[in-house]
């Protein structure tokens, strides 16, 4: 997941991390589900979710990535009981992430313009979400509609001060990214070329997000 080896972690878990993330992009993102995709995809994350843990890190974003490998897992497995219960392990990440961040650097809201800058602008990309997501989401509007708010929040509180800006808001808003391509693919836009190149940018939005994420949490 990073560049370096924070608290100890054996960089052998990242570098297997890293490996599975390149197979899973180049190899499987494309394909339809199948076991062997299920593997790659949560063992990219898992492998250094497992070193992070296994040297002693713990708290909120722990937790956080945790629940984002079992998000991988329930995605990568078709029908729509596995696609609510995928939404409902990222919406946690999510919620977790945000206490780590809340925790973990106290932030003052709107201490300057990109404090007070990039909440607004979230605010009305998820005002926008009601127009061109929320009427082709079905049953699944009112899950929806809280991951959205969920993700929204955490780009905003990342936004604040003293929270490490570089790394941890740029990871809130390649996460906000790669959900947005992901939500148009599943609910709006799914064939075509938009279809074709989807999941390689949301495998790869994704999971560097994940990256600058922990870079700021443990950096």
């Amino acid at each position: 997941m990073m560049t370096a080896a924070p608290y100890g972690i054996a960089p052998g878990f990242l570098l297997i991390g890293a490996a599975l993330s390149l197979t899973y992009l180049i190899g499987f993102c494309w394909r339809g589900p199948g076991l062997i995709k299920t593997l790659v995809k949560t063992g990219a994350v898992a492998a250094p979710a497992f070193g992070i843990s296994l040297a002693g890190a713990s708290g909120w974003a722990l937790a956080g990535l945790w629940a984002c490998v079992a998000g991988d897992f329930l995605l990568s497995r078709p029908g729509e009981a596995w696609l609510k219960s995928g939404i409902a392990a990222f919406a946690l990440g999510h919620i977790f992430y945000v206490l780590a961040l809340l925790t973990g650097f106290g932030p003052g809201f709107g201490a300057d313009w990109i404090g007070g800058a990039v909440p607004l602008a979230l605010l009305l990309l998820g005002l926008s979400t009601e127009l061109w997501l929320i009427p082709h989401c079905g049953p699944l509007k009112g899950p929806v509609r809280f991951y959205v708010l969920l993700i929204l929040v955490m780009g905003g509180i990342a936004a604040q001060l003293p929270i490490p800006r570089i790394p941890v808001l740029a990871g809130a808003l390649t996460f906000i990214l790669s959900d947005l391509i992901l939500s148009v693919e599943l609910f709006v836009l799914s064939g075509g070329w938009f279809g074709r190149l989807a999941p390689f940018f949301i495998w790869f939005f994704y999971y560097a997000a994940q990256v600058l994420l922990f870079m700021g949490f443990m950096g």
